[in-house]
């Protein structure tokens, strides 16, 4: 359990833990987790390249994908690491297809609410409701190694309806994208009890949850080694400018999507061919799986059969995915409209 932990230690810790659970040199992994300050968490995939800090709010880039939402105060999280996306789940569970992933590992938190007195429910796509109204939001990433990090954040005493005002001042150009929300369609935790709690008690039932859903486990300190690994990554990633995305396209093309926009952007050469498309906003995807797209579709031209080809033989298959955009063809039409 890390409170107040660093954004740029905690995804150096992930990065290491993915490759030590992957490795099996350190057995499965649940961190729970609180930030300091009032922050917002983009996905993995959304255009950002502004600062950092603005206007008392700061902002850091998950390893995964899917909506901008809340960090820091009032936000609980939790990163579940594993070395596949079926790992210590029973045997009528393996070889789970990507859009049943959420729906498996979100069950220990369901039924932390619910121990909590709290009947919620996820619907699919990324959100957890109560009578419809969001209170937490889920999302997950695989290596190229096949370890998941399955990741969930959970509105205790700032909600979704707070993200909007905040993006208002930290993003006023509108680039980061987020629906409207209001307390008749987000909620959090305090609002629902009536009473406040205190991060031992949320992330004491959450590692229950947990442990009754995965068949166990003992709780530990990250090591003075771990804690090395995560300084080093988490620096590097810094200096990469990991918070900052950008694109150069000179096409684009933008869909509305089940978790809120993505858009295509394609940078063509002058006798018609790819150089590079990027597929950004709101989506859940494996990395290698878009890094092996836009290897595949390099040098094809954009049309119906080429980028039809490229969306099957790398998306088709279910080992790579790319969630919130509905059926694949709804990813063909929305890189050969690319204008």
């Amino acid at each position: 359990m890390l409170q107040g932990v660093e954004p740029w230690h905690l995804l150096g810790l992930e990065a290491h833990l993915l490759e030590a659970v992957a490795t099996k040199e350190a057995r499965p992994v649940l961190l729970i987790f609180t930030m300091r300050g009032r922050m917002l968490s983009l996905g993995r995939y959304h255009l950002y390249d502004g600062p950092i800090e603005r206007a008392g709010l700061s902002a850091w880039r998950r390893f995964t994908g899917g909506r901008v939402v809340g960090a820091g105060e009032g936000w609980l999280g939790l990163a579940l690491i594993l070395p596949s996306r079926d790992a210590l789940l029973p045997d009528h569970d393996l070889k789970l297809k990507p859009d049943q992933v959420m729906n498996r590992y979100v069950r220990g938190l369901l039924a932390v609410l619910r121990e909590l007195g709290i009947e919620c429910f996820y619907p699919g796509r990324d959100a957890i409701t109560i009578e419809r109204r969001e209170i937490a939001m889920c999302t997950f990433e695989t290596d190229a190694s096949g370890a998941m990090l399955f990741e969930a954040v959970l509105a205790v005493n700032r909600g979704m309806e707070e993200v909007v005002h905040d993006l208002e001042h930290f993003d006023p150009e509108g680039l980061l994208p987020c629906a409207m929300y209001g307390p008749d369609v987000a909620t959090k935790l305090v609002r629902e009890l009536d009473r406040d709690v205190t991060f031992a008690e949320v992330a004491n039932a959450i590692a229950r949850g947990y442990s009754n859903l995965l068949g166990g486990g003992a709780r530990r300190e990250i090591t003075a080694l771990e804690n090395a690994h995560a300084e080093r990554r988490g620096a590097s990633l810094e200096q990469r400018r990991w918070l900052q995305l950008s694109t150069d396209g000179n096409l684009s093309s933008r869909l509305a999507s089940q978790l809120g926009s993505i858009e295509a952007r394609v940078k063509i050469s002058a006798d018609g061919a790819v150089k590079k498309i990027d597929l950004v906003g709101d989506l859940i995807a494996n990395s290698p799986g878009i890094a092996a797209f836009q290897s595949e579709l390099s040098g094809r031209r954009l049309d119906l059969a080429s980028v039809s080809a490229a969306v099957m033989k790398i998306f088709g298959h279910g080992d790579n995915f790319i969630l919130g955009i509905g059926e694949l063809s709804n990813l063909v039409k929305l890189i050969t409209r690319a204008q």
